[in-house]
């Protein structure tokens, strides 16, 4: 059920707000030095800067702004801007936490059945209704055989070596 829910999320975080957008551009100004400009100028500025990163999520953005204005000395240009936001990672979201839930869980399915195979420890209604892909796996471990008679995969039995005396 986990991981259906999972499936169904949008993990895409939503684009910052102009609003939040703003706030972050503020506080790098409010920090760094820049050339002045006039207003036509700086209004233009603003366009480009707001082109450029509206696509990014708040928190990308806060990123951006904080390394910004700890390793800058001026106010970043737009593609300084870009260039900061490629080393942006986003913490995992619910979907991701979700999913790697999902894999620790059936991995360990996996290795608990793996260990019951090879210390043949299963019956083969176990083994038949095992998942094709950890039979192939355990056949290749040689912990299984593949008989094609009766179509399916059976345990390898161990051969025990009489020793002559």
């Amino acid at each position: 059920m986990l991981k259906a829910w999972a499936d169904a999320q949008d993990d895409t975080p939503p684009p910052a707000s102009a609003s939040q957008l703003a706030r972050h551009i503020e506080y790098i100004a409010a920090t760094l030095p820049r050339q002045s400009v006039d207003d036509e100028a700086g209004e233009k500025r603003t366009a480009v800067y707001t082109s450029l990163l509206s696509g990014f999520s708040n928190r990308a953005l806060a990123y951006m702004a904080r390394k910004a204005c700890e390793t800058l000395d001026w106010f970043p240009t737009p593609r300084q801007c870009l260039e900061i936001l490629q080393g942006y990672n986003a913490p995992p979201s619910e979907k991701d936490t979700a999913l790697a839930l999902c894999h620790r869980f059936w991995q360990g399915k996996f290795e608990d059945w793996i260990a019951a195979v090879k210390d043949g420890n299963v019956d083969q209604e176990t083994i038949d209704n095992a998942p094709l892909q950890w039979r192939k796996i355990a056949m290749e471990r040689g912990f299984l055989r593949w008989i094609e008679e009766e179509r399916r995969y059976v345990i390898r039995r161990k051969i025990i070596a009489e020793v002559s005396a």
